[in-house]
């Protein structure tokens, strides 16, 4: 897929990989649709892209947790496209502790934005997908969908529901000539990273990812329609050995 006048839809776009991507994609002459929870920061980030290729992308203020903010996000890009080529489901949500002192309401709130969140923008974009000529779904997940660590298991539950749901929508969506990928970073230099406490285990700044890097990369997964990138390639099998 040629990235160029492609209409692509970005959640969590406002800050971290979302943002990173959205410049990225823009700067390759796509016509990208800001989706976040903070108006403020979305409007940071239309300014930045108008600034650097003279064209503001659509910014869209959204929950994507709450089936209403959906809709609502839904009806206005119909409003304005006939279609989209791709849905980037970026946003996520995390809390860095053992499982027992995490709260109830957290936990669902981690299943709310990590899973509900892109099954949500899926179901509601796909009359919409289903218009393009070579559509695709990119599921960012996680390396701990993979493995999971203690401090972030309910974190990795979330992760592991969003890879079985793409593996199986990716055969759902395969009569429609709609591709799904899944993307499993490890550990990347944005605000999850900070946000972690100071007592919890934290990569390695060189073992950390640069967004920048990463939004080349998923440029790359997007143009050749690739069902699953680890990054980087070599963690995988350092997590198994270390934590076997």
């Amino acid at each position: 897929m040629d990235i160029e006048n492609k209409t692509i839809v970005i959640t969590g776009a406002s800050k971290g990989l979302g943002r990173e991507m959205a410049i990225h994609l823009s700067q390759k002459n796509a016509h990208v649709i800001l989706v976040a929870r903070t108006e403020t920061l979305l409007q940071q980030v239309k300014e930045e892209i108008e600034k650097l290729t003279g064209d503001a992308p659509f910014v869209i203020r959204c929950d994507v947790s709450s089936e209403s903010d959906v809709s609502r996000m839904v009806a206005m890009i119909k409003e304005k496209f006939h279609h989209i080529d791709v849905l980037i489901n970026n946003a996520g949500f995390a809390t860095y502790r053992v499982s027992e002192n995490i709260s109830n309401q957290e936990m669902r709130r981690h299943f709310e934005v990590n899973f509900f969140g892109a099954y949500y923008c899926i179901k509601a974009l796909l009359p919409l997908l289903k218009q393009s000529e070579s559509g695709y779904v990119l599921n960012i997940g996680s390396l701990f969908s993979q493995i999971a660590l203690a401090e972030n298991s309910v974190y990795a539950a979330t992760k592991f529901a969003l890879a079985g749901f793409s593996e199986g929508l990716r055969r759902e969506l395969k009569p429609f000539g709609i591709e799904v990928g899944l993307f499993l970073p490890g550990p990347m230099k944005t605000s999850f990273r900070e946000n972690r406490g100071e007592n919890t285990l934290k990569s390695p700044q060189s073992m950390t990812l640069d967004p920048k890097k990463v939004a080349a990369t998923l440029e790359k997964m997007i143009h050749q329609q690739k069902k699953k990138v680890i990054l980087p390639s070599w963690m995988m099998l350092a997590l198994k050995v270390r934590y076997k």
